[in-house]
């Protein structure tokens, strides 16, 4: 399989919408780093395909103390969510969050440490786009091949 070699984005406007060159392939690793905005209610990354949410990771402020949803959406349906009760995102901070794809799942990091695992519903394989959305600012979208 050719890997294809896709620059890093600077500044890029939100929302953001990317295609990812050559999909996603078991090794590579998306980094997303940004600043959420101080009266941010949500923020989401997604990976997709079409208008499929392959993977839906999305931190939430709701209630104070927040949490982070993962879910897949496929042919309009969400799928069960997985929450994980912690907010590894704080409002008003900034983060760097690194998607690893792996065959079996998504290993997630922010700020250099893990924060969950998110197994495959739908073949990462079919992913063709990022998307990100909310109260946030990004420095950076970064592609990288660690296999």
């Amino acid at each position: 399989m050719a890997l294809h070699q896709q620059p890093p984005l600077f500044n890029p406007s939100v929302p953001f919408n990317t295609p990812i060159q050559g999909g996603l392939q078991d090794g590579m690793s998306i980094t997303v780093c940004g600043r959420v905005w101080p009266n941010a209610d949500a923020l989401e990354v997604n990976l997709q395909y079409g208008s499929d949410v392959i993977l839906h990771f999305n931190p939430r402020y709701e209630g104070g103390s927040g949490f982070v949803v993962h879910n897949t959406n496929q042919k309009g349906v969400w799928g069960e969510e997985e929450r994980e009760y912690k907010t590894p995102v704080p409002r008003g901070q900034a983060f760097a969050l690194q998607i690893l794809v792996t065959q079996e799942s998504y290993k997630i990091n922010v700020n250099g440490k893990p924060f969950s695992e998110y197994k495959h519903r739908m073949p990462f394989s079919w992913v063709d786009h990022i998307y990100v959305f909310g109260k946030v600012e990004l420095n950076l979208v970064a592609f990288q091949y660690l296999a």
